[in-house]
């Protein structure tokens, strides 16, 4: 396929003439060996954030933006999958497709809420002007049967006065009767008003039935928002409510914030009367190169996140018909207001077969491994000439090095990424193909990042022994 055939489609949405343009995508796609076997990834086009997550009749529901015909962010659609277990998914659906002018740029991020039997699913729509963007806010449902239909008209159509028109990516709860939306944003503090704003924000609406909204306010944050707050979503953990943020403009400090956009988590109480959120503990969620926007939901029995397997507009070293994905289904909990996250059981319920080590190198002939060190020791992960590293510095620091491989990834912003543990316990490390995930200590620490690499690797260490155990 010519590379301009793709591009000829960026500002497209999906008809049925371009079946034939996407079908032969997928089958390229199938011929990569990067795709991941056990992450959610694109069958075609570029895949960013996760949207509208469920557990709905009797299925976890995954919707999520998509540009179908590259892996580029052109005109966004909202994708649908289906799993009975979180580790099998359905054959990705064309689940929103701006084909409303009141959507014609794009159907952006949101959420899912189930009401009286059916999934309501709001997004922003996307609507730019010669004067900027009206922020305008949609709602489709979905029945049991899986159909999906559009309200006629947005259900929020306006901006808001010293606010942005960038102001999107609707979270609608429910507290004591009544229906929430939070809403990320910008204000303008300055003369200028154009572009994103000067100070992130959260927006807060209200209402009795889901499609009259009426504005309440600005919640309050004491913390750093930078210039613009995106998805937006709140969860209740071990009683406590946990909010998370995707800012821009963060400034990068020693250890944290260094990737071309953030994402924070903030543990404390949700106060909708007062409009503030009352912070007790606050922190970036992840360390490593590739993770933004998660979203958190209520699963079958617990609270579960995923988040976009990739940050901003990144430069790839692959030129392939697909991009990005989401991380593995996680379950989360707190300790002392720290938030703690894990793949949920499901997926750790795959590696079967296992190998324990006590030795100085290992070698991998597979894609798809967990390895668990309970020694702590720093170690590389390829061949001589392309390799990552995971290293253990004095002080508890715990570094991730991309510096050595041979397909490099956004250089522009570093290639190496760090944090702080107080101790060591273990660390879990899964590779499924180009996707990796590093937990510190069960969850304490997170580092999420991609690599381009071979599938034969070897595991070795410098300084130490290779203590633990190799599972596939």
């Amino acid at each position: 396929m010519k590379k301009n055939s793709i591009e000829n489609h960026k500002e497209t949405f999906y008809q049925e003439k371009y079946e034939e343009l996407f079908q032969e995508l997928k089958a390229n796609v199938r011929k990569s060996t990067y795709v991941p076997e056990l992450h959610i990834s694109p069958e075609a086009g570029l895949m960013n954030d996760p949207n509208g997550l469920a557990y709905f009749n009797g299925k976890y529901h995954v919707f999520f933006q998509w540009y179908p015909f590259g892996a580029t962010h052109g005109l966004k659609h909202w994708g649908h999958t289906t799993s009975e277990n979180l580790v099998q998914w359905s054959e990705q659906e064309f689940a929103l497709i701006p084909d409303q002018e009141y959507e014609k740029n794009g159907c952006y991020s949101g959420n899912a809420f189930e009401y009286k039997g059916e999934l309501y699913l709001f997004y922003t729509a996307n609507y730019k002007t010669e004067h900027g963007k009206i922020p305008k806010q949609a709602i489709a449902v979905m029945n049991k049967a899986g159909e999906i239909k559009k309200f006629p008209e947005p259900i929020i159509s306006e901006g808001i006065e010293g606010l942005s028109g960038e102001l999107r990516d609707p979270f609608v709860f429910e507290r004591e009767g009544t229906f929430y939306m939070l809403l990320g944003g910008g204000m303008f503090e300055g003369a200028a008003r154009s572009g994103f704003g000067d100070k992130g924000v959260i927006v807060l609406y209200q209402s009795s039935d889901l499609f009259d909204w009426e504005y309440v306010g600005l919640l309050d944050l004491p913390i750093p928002t930078g210039y613009m707050l995106e998805c937006p979503s709140v969860v209740q953990i071990d009683g406590k409510d946990v909010l998370f943020l995707s800012p821009m403009g963060y400034e990068a400090e020693e250890k944290r914030f260094h990737n071309r956009f953030a994402t924070i988590y903030l543990v404390g109480h949700l106060d909708l009367e007062h409009l503030r959120f009352e912070v007790e503990h606050w922190d970036e969620m992840d360390a490593g190169f590739d993770f933004y926007a998660p979203q958190a939901f209520m699963g079958k029995n617990e609270p579960l996140l995923f988040g976009w397997f990739g940050c901003g507009e990144q430069e790839q070293p692959i030129q392939e018909n697909w991009q990005h994905g989401l991380t593995f289904p996680q379950k989360m909990w707190l300790e002392d207001n720290r938030l703690k996250r894990y793949p949920v059981s499901e997926i750790i319920e795959q590696f079967t077969e296992k190998k324990e080590m006590n030795t100085q190198e290992v070698r991998i002939d597979q894609a798809v491994y967990r390895l668990q060190l309970t020694a702590q020791t720093s170690i590389k992960v390829g061949k001589p000439d392309d390799y990552w590293e995971l290293l253990f510095r004095p002080q508890g620091e715990v570094t991730i090095s991309r510096e050595h491989l041979a397909k490099t990834i956004d250089e522009s912003y570093g290639m190496t990424r760090s944090t702080t543990i107080s101790t060591f316990d273990c660390v879990d490390i899964f590779v499924d193909h180009s996707f990796i995930e590093i937990y510190i200590n069960n969850g304490e620490r997170v580092f999420s990042f991609n690599v381009y690499q071979k599938k034969e690797a070897t595991i070795w260490s410098n300084d130490g022994i290779l203590e633990g155990t190799l599972y596939f």
